[in-house]
């Protein structure tokens, strides 16, 4: 369907199972729009390139078929979707990261270094990635975190003149959690309005 806004979840480390995140992400269309989620398999040892081809290649896919794309993001999927929107800022109309990994790659710890070796890799080319958008590109991309996360840590979620902004929660888990839910309805009225959708 022509101007039929499609958003693609792309998740974060420790996506072997994400029976909980289909089930959260299924409830997004009560909002009016079509989803489907992007598995990145962190843990799979195959390197990062073969990891955003296949992340690009879904959004030419929806694009190919008349549906405007927006992508949201959580934790480690967060530099995916950065990469991916500088590749595609023509075609992708916003970006959505809650919790993310973004900034920082150095302070990565050992074991997600080990089990997922392609998440340095993304974060250190989200850097570059970065600084290829403007200043209107930025407000294209909303960033959300909490007031404090034992995992990832804000200065590593907020991006220069994006739209930052805290929730009311604590910690990595419950903070995607709670927005993958009952944050939902905000965040996709934002990148609806950045598609003028409905027309």
């Amino acid at each position: 369907m022509k101007n039929q806004l499609h958003i693609i979840y792309i998740t974060g480390v420790g996506d072997h199972n994400i029976g909980g995140q289909q089930k959260a992400v299924n409830t997004w269309s009560w909002y009016g729009v079509t989803t489907e989620i992007c598995q990145m398999n962190w843990g799979d040892k195959q390197p990062w390139q073969s990891k955003l081809d296949k992340l690009l290649a879904t959004i030419d896919k929806s694009v190919q078929e008349g549906k405007q794309v927006a992508l949201v993001a959580v934790s480690a999927g967060a530099s995916a979707a950065i990469n991916a929107f500088a590749a595609r800022k023509d075609t992708v109309v916003g970006v959505v990261c809650i919790a993310g990994k973004i900034n920082h790659p150095e302070t990565i710890g050992g074991h997600y270094l080990s089990q997922n070796p392609a998440l340095p890799t993304s974060v250190e080319a989200c850097q570059q990635a970065l600084k290829t958008l403007d200043d209107n590109e930025r407000k294209r991309i909303l960033t959300r975190f909490a007031l404090y996360d034992n995992v990832v840590t804000t200065r590593d979620s907020k991006i220069h003149g994006a739209r930052n902004r805290y929730v009311l929660s604590i910690l990595h888990i419950p903070t995607i959690a709670t927005q993958i839910s009952l944050g939902a309805p905000s965040f996709i009225y934002f990148l609806k309005r950045l598609a003028n959708w409905p027309k």
